[in-house]
């Protein structure tokens, strides 16, 4: 769960001080050797993390040791919001556990696509599908359903209960980033570029956000990108392009997140992660100078909060703490 309120409770504990980052910030350790394709943390210590045969990892001390159970379910997104209560979809299904992912119970979710799952709180949830948001306000019990034609969203950031943002991609290839303010019961669109697809959505604060993807352009492929909003999400920005990825294809920036106001962390699909201290104004590549992390095409997820979780291909967890 994409959580502001856990985020501030910690920036106002802790001392932010910009600093060019080390190799020494980074603790790696393999937890299977299978590939982890989603994970949860609800603190700094307690998450959760599952991989491509459906084992699910989960581990109460900051990343150090971990119990493992054999779930059969090939989930693609977690969300667990507390101790007991989960969420997992497949590309088919949606699942929930109450035991702390011990055991799982299919929900009745029409048709969902695999691509976002989103949970405000204990309660009140979201969860992608073709050209329409699935919506639920108890606990899963029941859902509703947002029809966005011709749109098929892919991300969500909910800044309070009302006001969230959203990434997605329709069929004109151009409106990419989406705004609510009722609570995702109805959405706008808010930044129409075209040939840009974003794939994820992250705010410092309320007014401050991040959006990364690529840019398609013709003869050259994918082109890095990230965007960036002052006013909560109304107007956005493009802050960063890489018009020379490594791969001659290109690659796309897949994931973003910050453990506080100025340290922030991209993944992408090959060589061009990035990472920024000094609060987006400058981002380095990871393979600049001394390389950080091994992160040639390894980290696929971020999460985490003061600390963050780099997860992803051969059961890599890298602790940035």
């Amino acid at each position: 769960m994409k959580s502001l309120t856990v985020l501030f409770s910690i920036l106002l504990s802790l001392p932010i001080v910009s600093r060019a980052q080390s190799s020494q910030d980074f603790e790696s350790s393999q937890i299977t050797t299978n590939t982890i394709v989603a994970s949860s943390f609800i603190n700094d210590a307690e998450g959760w993390a599952v991989d491509n045969a459906g084992v699910l990892q989960h581990t109460t001390d900051s990343a150090k040791t971990w119990s493992s159970v054999a779930t059969e379910k090939y989930f693609l997104k977690l969300n667990f919001t507390d101790v007991f209560n989960g969420y997992g979809i497949t590309a088919s299904a949606m699942y929930k556990s109450t035991d702390g992912g011990n055991s799982w119970i299919e929900l009745a979710v029409p048709a969902i696509n695999g691509k976002a799952l989103y949970f405000i709180n204990n309660s009140t949830g979201f969860v992608s599908g073709k050209e329409a948001i699935y919506k639920t306000s108890n606990s899963g019990t029941t859902w509703s359903t947002i029809s966005t034609i011709g749109v098929s969203f892919r991300d969500f950031f909910f800044i309070n209960e009302l006001s969230g943002i959203a990434a997605a991609y329709d069929d004109d290839s151009s409106k990419c980033i989406w705004r609510t303010t009722d609570g995702g019961q109805t959405w706008s669109n808010v930044y129409i570029e075209e040939n840009y697809f974003i794939n994820s959505i992250w705010f410092t604060n309320e007014n401050n956000g991040w959006a990364v993807g690529y840019y398609e352009q013709a003869g050259r492929g994918m082109l890095p990108i990230i965007n960036n909003t002052s006013d909560g999400g109304l107007t956005w920005k493009n802050v960063f392009i890489n018009r020379h990825p490594g791969d001659l294809k290109g690659e796309e920036l897949l994931d973003i997140r910050f453990k506080n106001e100025l340290e922030g962390f991209v993944t992408s699909t090959y060589s061009e992660s990035l990472i920024t201290s000094d609060g987006g104004e400058t981002w380095t590549s990871t393979y600049d100078d001394e390389e950080l992390v091994p992160s040639y095409g390894i980290y696929k997820n971020l999460d985490g909060h003061a600390k963050m979780y780099l997860t992803g291909r051969n059961g890599y967890v890298t602790k940035w703490k």
